[in-house]
């Protein structure tokens, strides 16, 4: 029996009932879910399980939304504030409008694809796979055949701009990453589709395009990126969280090991013509995520979501990360920006035991100066750290850990009017549910597993959530 086709719906999840009044904005969360129709996955006995479990009923026409056909590859793209929910599927956009006290409503924009020439029947679709605000509009770029495009969409009328090269994939299957700061682009994508196989994290736009050596990184899946704009302009750095092979082939040790790594946003490549396209800031670290008191190690990172301070102080950041063991458990570790900039910046290279060079690999420089070729060649040889990014807190180990196997997370921070903190964490199942999770910020790991919500009536896959403090309702799709 075939699952029913995807559906599109707000779903409405209200904050948790935390004692005292929740101080700021007076409106409950919104949540952004984009879900896809699979089949239920086996149903896991956390360590801290739900205390209600409820299954969401929404009204369809106000609530929810369908879709004409199947999507089986979608990106979603939300801004804070608004009532709309933009939605990249099979040669189209969807616009899904969610306006307080009215029936939702979808609009359908054709981008079509250039087929060119097809092996079979799915290389001929167009995949869209970025949306991004450019302007009064959006950029919208997509697999196009296997021949990487995007287009402009303003006010419903579509421009094609060609074909771009490294943001698009030429195929929705592959892992990709794609950031943009100002005129600035930073992507993941490779840019032929026989060759380069390596991926590479490549500036594609900016003023000197560089990219990753290609022994710094081994077969990588990339999870999120970010640019940290610090006081000092030539010291804003860039972080990308992924995992990757591990290098120890021991055969009890871990296949995939869990990174951050940086890169600082000026830099302008080397001295020397092997270095001077590639970035001479990498260095990586590796991110652990194990409770020592019942041995349990989480090697393998799905899903991270940055909370900014609310002060605006970078350095105190969260980096809340989503791991899973071999065994699908699940664990939730919570760094901060200013720990992993100190281990990048203090820390000794691992494997090497001389003095490091000055300036000492991972440096920003000023006045855009170029990497010293020494500098180079020892990050370049030796790219990892050797001091690991631990959790934070005195007890250095998981926010908590479960039986269910999670893979996307995100966090809201809330005040009650007794003054005290809470972060609010909605996490997704591999059974399509969602798990709203309630961190007290006044005590280490004082966490409450509050509510399972299954949205729909079939057991889905979430492939993406984002969320909307500034909103009553929410959207899933």
């Amino acid at each position: 029996m075939s699952p029913p086709p995807p559906e599109c719906a707000a779903l409405g999840v209200r904050g948790a009932r935390i004692p005292g009044r929740v101080v700021g904005s007076g409106l409950p969360l919104r949540l952004l879910l984009l879900l896809l129709w699979a089949a239920a996955a086996t149903q896991g006995h956390p360590r801290s399980g739900p205390r209600i479990s409820a299954v969401w009923k929404g009204r369809t026409g106000k609530d929810q939304v369908e879709f004409g056909s199947a999507e089986p590859h979608t990106v979603l793209f939300h801004e804070p504030g608004s009532d709309s929910v933009w939605v990249g599927g099979r040669g189209k956009v969807y616009l899904f409008n969610f306006p307080e006290g009215k029936n939702a409503s979808v609009h359908t924009v054709n981008i079509g694809s250039t087929k060119g020439s097809c092996t079979d029947k799915r290389d001929c679709e167009n995949y869209i796979t970025l949306l991004e605000r450019q302007g009064e509009g959006l950029l919208v770029c997509g697999t196009n055949a296997r021949r990487p495009s995007c287009w402009s969409l303003v006010n419903g009328t579509v421009e094609s701009l060609g074909e771009r090269r490294g943001y698009a994939p030429f195929s929705p299957d592959e892992n990709s990453l794609v950031l943009f700061d100002g005129d600035e682009v930073y992507s993941t994508i490779r840019k032929q589709e026989y060759n380069g196989k390596i991926p590479r994290f490549r500036r594609i736009q900016g003023e000197i395009e560089l990219y990753t050596s290609d022994t710094v990184m081994q077969n990588p899946q990339f999870i999120k990126a970010t640019i940290v704009h610090q006081d000092q302009a030539y010291n804003d750095k860039i972080y990308y969280f992924f995992r990757e092979d591990n290098p120890d082939k021991n055969p009890e040790a871990p296949l995939n090991v869990s990174r951050v790594a940086q890169l600082c946003r000026g830099d302008q490549g080397g001295e020397s013509s092997l270095s001077v396209s590639k970035w001479n800031t990498f260095l990586k670290a590796m991110l652990v995520c194990s409770d020592p008191t019942t041995n349990k190690n989480f090697n393998r990172l799905q899903d991270v979501f940055l909370l900014p301070d609310p002060n605006g102080q970078w350095k105190d950041t969260r980096v809340y990360g989503i791991f899973s063991n071999p065994w699908n458990y699940s664990a939730v570790c919570v760094y901060s920006l200013g720990d992993i900039d100190k281990v990048f910046r203090t820390s000794s290279l691992k494997g090497y035991h001389t003095g490091l060079p000055n300036p000492r690999p991972g440096k920003c420089l000023p006045d855009r100066q170029p990497i010293p070729t020494e500098t180079f060649q020892v990050a370049d040889s030796h790219p990892e750290v050797a001091q690991r990014v631990e959790p934070m807190g005195p007890l250095k180990t998981p926010l908590f850990h479960s039986k269910y196997h999670y893979q996307k997370i995100v966090v809201h921070r809330m005040k009650s009017s007794h003054g005290e903190t809470f972060h609010v964490l909605y996490l997704t199942t591999d059974r399509g549910t969602i798990h709203k999770v309630v961190e007290s910020g006044q005590r280490e790991h004082n966490v409450i597993n509050i509510i399972e919500i299954q949205p729909f009536r079939h057991a889905t896959t979430i492939q993406a959530m984002s969320l909307d403090a500034d909103r009553v309702s929410a959207a899933v799709h």
